[in-house]
């Protein structure tokens, strides 16, 4: 159904507080299956292509924990290959929450303003959110979904996610 999430397809810079997931570094339901999704060679930067679903998931955590106290930023570089209507019925949400009992930030996005070949970042001024203090378990767990219209979409590419520490 969907191949895991391989960590060597993530960069920790620790000196910036940044991670850089490359598509292969996020779990993406249905990335396994060729006819779903074109998935880009290991150790490439080439994205992912959506050919064909009727849900789309894609998740991914940092595999370290986030400083407490501190304020971050979560954005998706994407692009379209193609108008599909489907983008203009249903928005997608991102997600971050700190700690698997965490609250969830959570941003709507339409993805049918978006021109073909354009790679943007979403949500135009990142998803911002702060780890707090006193949290116990501070990874970040973070996904694109979209709205169930139960309808089949394609065109989207995933360049990357990227996760970093804002400045105080």
């Amino acid at each position: 159904m969907s191949e895991a999430a391989d960590p060597a397809e993530v960069e920790h810079d620790k000196d910036e507080g940044r991670w850089r997931f490359k598509p292969r570094g996020l779990h993406i339901t249905w990335s396994s299956n060729s006819s779903y999704w074109k998935m880009p060679e290991k150790g490439t930067d080439g994205p992912a292509e959506l050919l064909a679903v009727c849900w789309l998931e894609i998740d991914g955590s940092t595999s370290e924990p986030l400083s407490k106290g501190k304020r971050y930023a979560l954005s998706f570089k994407i692009s379209m290959t193609e108008q599909d209507p489907v983008w203009e019925e249903g928005p997608v949400f991102m997600l971050a929450k700190v700690g698997k009992k965490g609250i969830a930030q959570w941003e709507k996005i339409n993805l049918g303003d978006l021109r073909i070949g354009n790679i943007v970042e979403i949500p135009h001024g990142k998803l911002r959110f702060e780890v707090p203090k006193k949290a116990e378990d501070t990874r970040l767990y973070f996904g694109l979904y979209e709205l169930w219209t139960g309808k089949w979409k394609q065109g989207l590419q995933i360049h990357e996610a990227v996760v970093e520490e804002m400045p105080d």
